[in-house]
């Protein structure tokens, strides 16, 4: 990224191209090293949600899917169930998976693709990205690109075992990219479509999935309500199950309400379902069912007491598939605490469904009914009151994330008013753990964000993915993009994400968007006046060229911005100085390289950035490698190794300390402990970059077979 240097191999006698895979140095525009987490070998994904306690029924289609699926055990497998919206696919989908989940030894995957609800359908590289991090491939080697991303995603998969239970597709489009290239791995999809693209192209295998029979709707209605009950009443139970149409959905929310009446008969409530005059229109499914799903949801509906009803129809508002605590209370304007309890009472009536960890999550059906009834119910002003304290809790909360996750870095001057409960946040990584469960989130809140400082905090704190896979990049150029466009007016707010922008632009290998963005940026600085944003325009022109190994033209850039870096001081002229360097031993102009790392070096210094100072030490012993001063190098290259070892989470910078130090031992005469520096560089690098370690490795290998 623009402002922080490429952190690849150093030696200039060893020339090794690109840059550690898997390292745990990230840059920003804003000038900072950046530490992630150091990833360790990951345990065999099981992704599953958890099974409803009273499943029921179903014994037909639970065997059919045995047959289908586990009857083919060498061929790759792809199932489609589709059915009509409640009739339960999703319950069904995920009973069968928890069943037969030990016939599949190197994983389970599941996904919500919302290919049908309030929030957009999920792109399938940003599925692939998450498989692939799950499955054990470094986030650093999760490319961006889909076609790229499939074919690390089959390679992973070959000869693998694994169950990938894909539900709610919008089309087979969306799923075609998820599927496997080769035998033993099993596919179920569900969608409310028959998805026939799968059926011809693919040669899956459908299984269509109907309302209850009447057995079975009594089977759930004697596991929710009671053998005795059910037997007490077997007209009224029979009414009830023809009320519900023998929808699922249906029978499961009015059964739960049923369970919670002792003193009420089912027959009462039965009459009180066939009374509700209410229905909702726009419901997506037909006949007898959307007919059911109105009554139920109406009469059960029209039965909450007043808050819970008031939460409920706040939690139609927001524009996820799912939330915590502190953002329904948000939205709806409530304490925490009475929050969760009202949360756990819904769930217990089955109309949002618990998804542990205090979160929550509507079916959409439930979903649509709720916002309806916001709309119904609520004017317009309490509803534009409740969907702007949720945007701008989502908002202030982010920014307190980001300020964690990259301390002391610039943010926009932007302060959002409180609008909920405070999350607290203790340090970094509660920090990056919020922001990565909240990540959908975060996106859909922008997406509706009608106050243009709420949808700039939200843009700018989208860096944080640049810590992550580079699948989900894509991610941060749509925020930035939908922050640049809430801008509009606000040329300061403009220019902080146009900076952001080209830096991710430039990640994606997009050269000319971001030559753009940066020139854009460069010109609108000027007019502003803003010398920090003139500063990140050119750095950012300059590691354009560097990254394009343009070096004479990288390095006019990098003076254009060292007046003003200079002038700033400390981390910024740091940032300056280190490119200088590196573009100078690019150039083979060791002296240039070593008087900006000597620089770089005090700066770090000062400012007490000891990552930097270490990294910096490094700038110092490659220049003098380069001018033949190997014991020179050594010793900083020495003090730097030393350094990280104080350092967590700074594996992959001690193995390039390692290599640099190695180079200048080989040339000094000792070969065995440069053996020993590469041995252990390639131990550090083995959960980080495979490939690079086996690298070094074989170098070590070399050196010693030629003692």
């Amino acid at each position: 990224m623009a402002d922080e240097p490429e952190h690849g191999a150093r030696s200039v006698t060893n020339q090794l191209p690109g840059t550690v895979a898997g390292s745990v140095v990230q840059a920003g525009s804003i000038g900072q090293v950046v530490l992630a987490p150091r990833r360790q070998d990951l345990p065999v994904p099981r992704q599953l949600p958890p099974a409803v306690r009273d499943f029921a029924g179903r014994d037909g289609q639970l065997a059919r899917l045995d047959d289908l699926l586990l009857g083919r055990p060498d061929a790759m497998v792809i199932a489609a169930l589709d059915g009509t919206a409640g009739v339960g696919k999703t319950t069904l989908a995920v009973q069968w998976a928890h069943r037969v989940e030990r016939h599949f030894p190197d994983g389970t995957l599941f996904t919500d693709l919302r290919g049908y609800g309030p929030s957009a359908p999920v792109r399938p590289e940003l599925v692939l990205a998450s498989f692939l991090h799950v499955l054990g491939v470094e986030e650093d080697r999760i490319p961006a690109e889909l076609d790229a991303q499939i074919s690390v995603y089959r390679s992973v998969l070959a000869g693998r075992r694994v169950l990938i239970l894909l539900d709610n597709a919008g089309t087979a489009e969306q799923v075609r990219p998820l599927l496997p290239g080769t035998p033993g791995c099993v596919v179920l999809v569900t969608s409310r479509a028959s998805l026939t693209g799968l059926l011809v192209a693919e040669a899956a295998s459908q299984l269509t999935l109907d309302l209850f029979t009447p057995a079975e709707a009594h089977a759930l209605l004697r596991t929710v309500l009671g053998a005795d009950r059910v037997a007490a009443e077997p007209e009224a139970v029979a009414g009830l199950v023809e009320v519900c149409a023998r929808l699922p959905l249906a029978l499961r929310i009015a059964a739960t309400r049923v369970a919670t009446r002792r003193h009420t008969s089912v027959a009462d409530v039965v009459a009180d379902i066939e009374s509700e005059q209410n229905r909702l229109d726009v419901l997506s499914s037909s006949g007898d069912e959307r007919s059911a799903v109105r009554s139920v949801f109406d009469w059960s509906y029209t039965r909450l007491s007043g808050e819970h009803a008031d939460l409920f129809r706040r939690l139609g508002l927001h524009p996820g598939a799912e939330l915590g605590v502190p953002a329904a209370a948000a939205v709806a304007g409530i304490d925490v605490a009475t929050a969760y309890r009202l949360l756990e009472a819904l769930a217990d009536m089955h109309l949002i469904e618990s998804v542990g960890g205090r979160r929550y999550r509507f079916h959409d059906l439930l979903h649509a009914y709720a916002a309806h009834r916001a709309e119904r119910d609520d004017d317009a002003d309490s509803r534009r009151a409740a969907l702007t304290r949720l945007v701008t809790w989502y908002a202030r909360t982010a920014q307190a994330a980001d300020r964690l996750v990259f301390p002391g870095l610039e943010q926009p001057d932007i302060d959002l008013p409180a609008a909920g409960p405070d999350l607290p946040l203790a340090d970094r990584a509660e920090a990056l753990a919020w922001l990565t469960t909240e990540q959908a989130n975060l996106l859909a809140v922008l997406r509706v964000a009608t106050e243009p400082e709420a949808a700039v905090a939200l843009a700018a704190a989208a860096r944080f993915l640049s810590l992550r896979e580079r699948g989900l990049w894509p991610l941060r150029l749509e925020a930035e993009t939908l922050g640049l466009a809430a801008a509009s007016g606000n040329r300061a707010a403009e220019a902080f994400l146009l900076g952001f922008r080209g830096d991710t632009l430039a990640d994606l290998g997009r050269w000319d968007d971001a030559e753009a963005d940066f020139t854009r940026l460069l010109a609108l600085a000027r007019e502003l006046g803003d010398v920090v944003r003139q500063r990140v325009a050119l750095v950012g022109l300059g590691q354009l060229r560097f990254l394009q190994e343009r070096y004479p033209e990288a390095r006019d850039f990098y003076l254009r911005a060292l007046p003003p870096a200079r002038q700033a001081g400390g981390r910024p002229e740091a940032v300056v100085e280190c490119n200088l360097s590196r573009i100078s031993v690019r150039l083979g102009e060791f002296g240039q390289a070593l008087a900006h790392a000597q620089r770089e070096l005090a700066l770090r210094r000062e400012t007490d950035d000891r990552v930097g100072e270490a990294y910096a030490l490094c700038d110092v012993a490659v220049a003098w490698q380069g001018l033949g001063d190997h014991d020179t190098a050594i010793e900083h290259a020495n003090q730097a190794i030393a350094l990280y070892r104080t350092l967590a989470g700074t594996e992959a910078l001690l193995a390039e300390a390692l290599e640099t130090v190695a180079v200048s031992l080989e040339r000094t005469g000792n070969a065995p402990a440069a053996v020993e520096r590469l041995t252990e560089a390639g131990a550090l690098l083995e959960n980080l970059d495979a490939d690079r370690a086996e690298t070094l490795r074989a170098r070590a290998r070399d050196l010693t077979s030629r003692e």
